[in-house]
């Protein structure tokens, strides 16, 4: 050549124009690109299932939930929604994140029954695993290792599956008839069930002795108590043990006040319990009232549940710690508090909790709930096996998972904590991975259509529709209502559907700016140069404010909105197009 010099390194995101991505800088383009679906343990693909949801495609939907995250229709009520946090509308817009948990229901209600489960991994590999609990981890890890081929028993103390979803939860968040279904489509790939079955150290030590594998999904069944001077076993319910009888329909009527001491999931699920059965919602006399340590700000309820709170007539109070407590024939009568005040600490985010001397105040008191949390019963492992590294223990075949390893998390974390556990075991016993996380690459329309359009962006998030204050008696009833279909088609077309990547062949732009003209937001850019990583991965782009002084038009995906504007105004064709998605599938893919 006459003329010879040396090229930049064109930007390139992606390892592979299509087909399977297996490189760092895939699944970095992927974590970045799609926070969401990064940010969710059991990597729920959203954009995917939101886009099929815009399209009217609810078996669609609710089936790529049910691949990842096991149980939609539960987890369309209930889950803890940490992809929202991450939804990049959070920082490109005013209006909040997209309502992803809220999406996940309306697909799962609509959903036409019966719903085509997952296939099997695997054919049958003959080892046999027992699971000990049937709450949502061990659920999770039953469906899984059926799907790796093996054989699977779940060993549950109580005469139902569910765990907490039944006997935690109240029915006006959660109806039975959801969970019970769900539970049932994980039953029918093929897992056998033993309830009723008590399991606890020698039971277990025979267990391992039987299966190849045994995992523990037993949770957190022992309350914490705070030990008050004057109060007897008798005069308190904890938390978990009223939710439960409440939702066996054994507690009918309350009468007087009602305390509930904590902040967290169970106390604000115990407290509008409460306000049902003592018909508090309907102005009868008496208060139920949550006393929380902490300021409301680390309450577990979102400001839509402190609406309802106050609806219902619940009264919180914060910075309140117990004392003691004042009884008389037995029956209690008030409680003591003493207020604290928070110090901040770079021991602890939420700061140090610290008592003001002299600031005692009587609260009246007639019924108590300690909702403080729980931790693990450890007595159920066998002599000489502890913990180890997660989800180990000492023995060789003994594994554990979900809340019995980690403490009182949510559903969402159990259910990705069973998944992963059942593929480790998996590889315990077939001494490979036999599972392996792709980047699935393909082509997208040619014309830059995702289905979203400019006015999209500027869509609202509607309000939740709640039932009225007076149709919460009788205590069953779900408060909030599923969206409509209007509903439906408006949150779902505000999803920028981050799973479509556009990107600039650098050997056809010549720089024109025309994608740069027309793009809505500040998503393209003119470049001088980019950092890489040792494995390829753009780190940081340098942008450059003239022409002259840039080398590359390159596309930010952590900005765009999908609007395919840049594609079609592109005089070259540089600019193209592809769709991308995270899977594990059998590593001979």
């Amino acid at each position: 050549m006459r003329y010879q010099y040396k090229k930049a390194k064109a930007p390139v995101e992606l390892s592979v124009p299509q087909g399977f991505g297996i490189e760092a800088r895939d699944f970095y383009s992927q974590k970045t690109s799609v926070p969401c679906q990064a940010e969710c343990p059991a990597m729920t693909d959203v954009s995917g299932y939101i886009e099929k949801i815009s399209q009217g495609k609810y078996n669609e939907a609710y089936e790529i939930n049910l691949e990842d995250n096991v149980m939609p229709g539960v987890l369309g009520r209930i889950c803890a929604r940490p992809c929202q946090k991450k939804c990049r509308h959070n920082w490109t817009d005013i209006n909040g994140p997209v309502e992803i948990c809220r999406l996940k229901r309306s697909a799962a209600d609509r959903a036409a029954r019966p719903i085509k489960l997952p296939a099997p991994w695997f054919s049958n590999t003959g080892f046999k695993i027992a699971v000990i609990g049937g709450g949502p981890a061990g659920l999770a890890a039953a469906r899984e290792l059926i799907r790796f081929g093996h054989k699977v028993t779940v060993f549950e103390k109580e005469n139902h599956l569910g765990g907490m979803l039944i006997d935690g939860i109240p029915r006006f968040r959660l109806p039975l008839s959801i969970v019970e279904e769900e539970i049932d489509q994980i039953i029918s790939t093929g897992v056998d069930v033993k309830t009723g079955s008590f399991v606890g150290k020698s039971e277990l030590e025979n267990i391992t002795k039987e299966y190849n594998a045994v995992l523990v999904c037993t949770g957190t069944t022992h309350p914490n108590v705070i030990n008050l001077p004057g109060l007897k076993d008798n005069q308190y319910l904890s938390g978990l043990e009223f939710m439960k009888q409440y939702n066996n329909e054994n507690i009918k009527e309350l009468t007087g006040d009602v305390i509930i001491i904590g902040g967290g999931f169970t106390a604000v699920d115990s407290a509008r319990a409460c306000a049902r059965t003592a018909r508090k919602l309907l102005g009868n006399t008496g208060n139920v009232t949550i006393v929380y340590r902490r300021t409301e700000e680390f309450l577990a309820a979102d400001m839509e549940e402190r609406e309802e709170i106050e609806k219902e007539n619940i009264n919180i109070l914060t910075l309140l710690s117990p004392l003691s407590v004042n009884s008389k024939n037995g029956r209690l009568q008030s409680v003591i508090f003493q207020k604290n005040y928070i110090k901040k600490s770079v021991h602890s985010e939420k700061g140090d909790i610290l008592p003001i001397e002299g600031s005692e105040a009587e609260l009246k008191c007639n019924h108590l709930i300690m909702a403080i949390g729980q931790k693990q019963d450890y007595s159920i492992l066998p002599d000489g096996i502890s913990m180890a590294e997660k989800f180990r223990t000492t023995r060789a075949n003994l594994f554990t998972a979900g809340d019995f390893l980690n403490g009182s998390l949510n559903v969402i974390q159990s259910i990705a904590d069973g998944k992963e556990a059942a593929r480790l075991i998996d590889k315990y016993l077939t001494k490979e991975d036999r599972l392996q996380r792709k980047v699935l690459i393909e082509t997208a329309n040619e014309n830059g259509e995702t289905g979203r359009q400019r006015h999209h962006d500027v869509q609202f998030n509607l309000p939740v529709r709640n039932i009225d204050v007076k149709s919460r008696i009788p205590g069953n009833t779900e408060v909030e209502k599923v969206y409509s279909d209007k509903e439906t088609q408006i949150h779902s077309t505000r999803c920028y559907l981050c799973h479509y990547k556009l990107e600039i062949d650098a050997e056809l732009c010549i720089q024109c700016k025309w994608c740069i003209d027309v793009s809505p937001r500040d998503c393209i850019k003119m470049v001088s140069q980019f950092e890489y990583d040792d494995n390829g991965t753009i780190i940081k782009a340098h942008t450059a404010d003239k022409i002259e002084d840039s080398t590359f038009i390159w596309i930010d995906n952590k900005n765009c909105i999908r609007c395919g504007r840049c594609l079609r105004v592109c005089p070259t064709g540089a600019i193209s197009m592809r769709k991308t998605k995270l899977m594990d599938c059998p590593n001979n893919l």
